[in-house]
C-alpha cells in the first residue's frame, strides 16, 4: 500500500468517528440529564419514565415499542460518536417527530438498543428498540399512538421505518434477570429476588443479601457468578420461603442424599427376616423337645398299660395255659428272655426300655408296672 493510499484510510477512519466532545461544556446540565456526544452533535437523555427539556428530566408518558428500520446492520451502530449511529438517530427521530405531529405533548424518541435481524446479521431491516415520551398531561394512549405510526407507514412512499410493535415496558426497562422480578406498567420497578436486596447504587439489581440471610434462619451468603445468592444449611432445605430440617432419611445440600433412607429400609428388611429365622427356629426346637426318641419308645402302646383292667380284657400276649400252674416244679418259662438254657446267649439283649414286665400267676401271666 502506497502513503496516499495509507492516508486515505486514516482520514476515512477518522472521519467515521468523531474525536470532538460535545459533552465538555455540560450543555444538558448538570442535573439529572445525561449527555450523549454523536458524530457531529449530541443528545439528552434522562432515566427510563422521564423526558428531557429545558436541561432538566421531568416525568412524562412512556410508549415503549421496537420497530424495524430500512438499514444495513454493522458493528458500527453500536457506537454512538460513529456516522452509521448518528445517521439512524436522525432518521428515527425524523420519522417519529412526523407520525406524531397531530398528538399533543410528544417529547422525543430515545433509542434503548440496536440488534440485527434474526434472519440475517446483514438483511434489511435492523431492529431498534425505542421509548417514545409524551408529557404527562398528555391525552394520548397506546391505541393513539400505534395508530398514528400506523398511518405514518402506510401513507404512501417508501418510510425508514417498515415495522411497529408496541412492547411491555419490562422488556425495556432491562431488570437484572438474574437477582430480580420486573413488576409494574408503565413504570416498572426491580424488586428483589427472595434472600437479596438492593444497596445505594443498585436501581435494576440486588447485588447484596438479604438481613434475615442469618444463621439463625439456617441460611448463609454465597456469592456466584450470576450474583449473590442466599442459600439453606446443610441439612436444611427451602419451603415457602424459609429453610426447614430434612425429612427423615435425607440430608446434605437441598436434602438431596437419600443414603441415610437407603440404609433405614434396608436395615428393617434384614431386621425382620432376621426375626423370622429366630421365630422358626424358636418354634421347630420346642416342637422337637415334645417327641421322644423312637428308639426308647414303648413297645407296649399306653392304652394297655392299665394295671387293673379286668381279667376278661383280652390283653396284648395270649394266656398261656399251664398243666400244673404256677407252682409246679418242672415249670419251665416260654419267656426266651426268661428262659435258662445254654442258648440264651445266641438271643439279642434288650434294647429298649419298657415300663412294664410279666408277672406268673396261677392264671397265666399278667402284666404289672415295673415302678
Amino acid at each position: 500500500m502506497c502513503l496516499e493510499e495509507f492516508t486515505v484510510v486514516v482520514a476515512f477512519c477518522l472521519g467515521s468517528f468523531s474525536s470532538v466532545d460535545f459533552c465538555r461544556e455540560y450543555p444538558c446540565g448538570r442535573n439529572l440529564a445525561t449527555c450523549i456526544s454523536l458524530q457531529s452533535n449530541y443528545t439528552c437523555e434522562c432515566q427510563y419514565g422521564f423526558y428531557y427539556s429545558d436541561k432538566n428530566c421531568y416525568r412524562g408518558q412512556v410508549y415503549p415499542a421496537t420497530i424495524g428500520v430500512s438499514a444495513s446492520y454493522s458493528d458500527s451502530l453500536q457506537t454512538v460518536n460513529s456516522t452509521e449511529y448518528e445517521q439512524l438517530f436522525n432518521n428515527v427521530a425524523a420519522f417519529f417527530e412526523k407520525a406524531f405531529h397531530n398528538l399533543t405533548g410528544y417529547i422525543q424518541t430515545v433509542i434503548v438498543k440496536i440488534q440485527p435481524s434474526k434472519e440475517s446479521r446483514n438483511s434489511a431491516p435492523v431492529n431498534v428498540t425505542v421509548t417514545n415520551l409524551f408529557t404527562w398531561n398528555s391525552t394520548v394512549n397506546e391505541a393513539s399512538v400505534n395508530s398514528a405510526v400506523q398511518h405514518a407507514i402506510n401513507s404512501g412512499g417508501e418510510s425508514y421505518v417498515r415495522t411497529y410493535e408496541e412492547a411491555t415496558s419490562c422488556a425495556i426497562y432491562q431488570c437484572d434477570t438474574q437477582t430480580t422480578v420486573c413488576e409494574g406498567g408503565m413504570f416498572p420497578e426491580c424488586k428483589c429476588k427472595p434472600g437479596l436486596e438492593k444497596t445505594e447504587w443498585d436501581d435494576r439489581s440486588c447485588s447484596a443479601c438479604s438481613k434475615n440471610c442469618t444463621a439463625e434462619a439456617h441460611k448463609y451468603c454465597v456469592k456466584e457468578n450470576m450474583g449473590p445468592v442466599c442459600r439453606c444449611m446443610t441439612n436444611f432445605k427451602q419451603e415457602d420461603g424459609n429453610c426447614v430440617a430434612c425429612p427423615v432419611g435425607y440430608s446434605g445440600e437441598a436434602c438431596s442424599d437419600n443414603t441415610e433412607l437407603i440404609l433405614i429400609i434396608v436395615g428393617t428388611v434384614f431386621g425382620a427376616i432376621i426375626l423370622s429365622l429366630v421365630i422358626a427356629v424358636s418354634i421347630i426346637s420346642v416342637r422337637a423337645k415334645g417327641k421322644r426318641n423312637p428308639e426308647k419308645r414303648s413297645l407296649i402302646q399306653p392304652e394297655y398299660s392299665n394295671t387293673n383292667r379286668s381279667d376278661d380284657r383280652p390283653g396284648m400276649f395270649p394266656r398261656v395255659q399251664t398243666t400244673s400252674g404256677h407252682a409246679n416244679p418242672g415249670y419251665q418259662s416260654n419267656n426266651p428272655y426268661e428262659m435258662r438254657s445254654t442258648n440264651r446267649g445266641h438271643f439279642p439283649e434288650r434294647d429298649y426300655d419298657d415300663l412294664y414286665e410279666i408277672s406268673r400267676e396261677p392264671r397265666g401271666f399278667r402284666m404289672q408296672s415295673r415302678y
